[in-house]
């Protein structure tokens, strides 16, 4: 059948092309590597925008957990206030309870800090504190990122 001499060719292991190099890459990648770059840039630009932005909402959980007096209450519910509203229109309310209208708190708790405004004692007492700090919690993450 073979004659001597004869040799078979190696099947097994074909003779393949040399491997495709990654560098440089072509013009396309370059452009959509751009894109994506650009694109992430302003995302995180806008990200760091709205984290200034809304600087005052942290300073404001942080002072939720200080302790007040009912002027000091009264005090961080109008500085929140000034945050969405115009100022004319915060400004104008002059008794407490026209600016504690505006705030979504029991009638309970508007009333005493209604009637504790500037008086000797206006201190709350540690239930009805914690239920005013949870109330203010509440409110202030209903309101509208500015």
């Amino acid at each position: 059948m073979l004659e001597k001499g004869f040799s078979v060719p190696e099947l097994a292991v074909p003779a393949l092309p040399q491997g495709i190099s990654w560098f440089p890459l072509p013009p396309g990648w370059w452009v959509t590597g751009g894109v994506v770059l650009i694109a992430l840039l302003l995302f995180a630009l806008f990200r760091l925008a709205r984290w200034r932005r809304n600087a005052w909402r942290r300073e404001a959980r942080a002072s939720l957990q200080q302790p007040h007096s009912v002027d000091g209450w009264l005090e961080l519910i109008k500085r929140i206030l000034l945050m969405h509203q115009p100022r004319a229109s915060v400004s104008n309310a002059i008794t407490p309870e026209q600016l504690l209208q505006k705030v979504d708190i029991d009638d309970d708790l508007r009333q005493q800090l209604s009637v504790r405004y500037c008086q000797p004692d206006n201190q709350l007492d540690a239930g009805r504190t914690a239920r005013l700090q949870l109330q203010l919690k509440n409110w202030l993450e209903k309101l509208p990122y500015v």
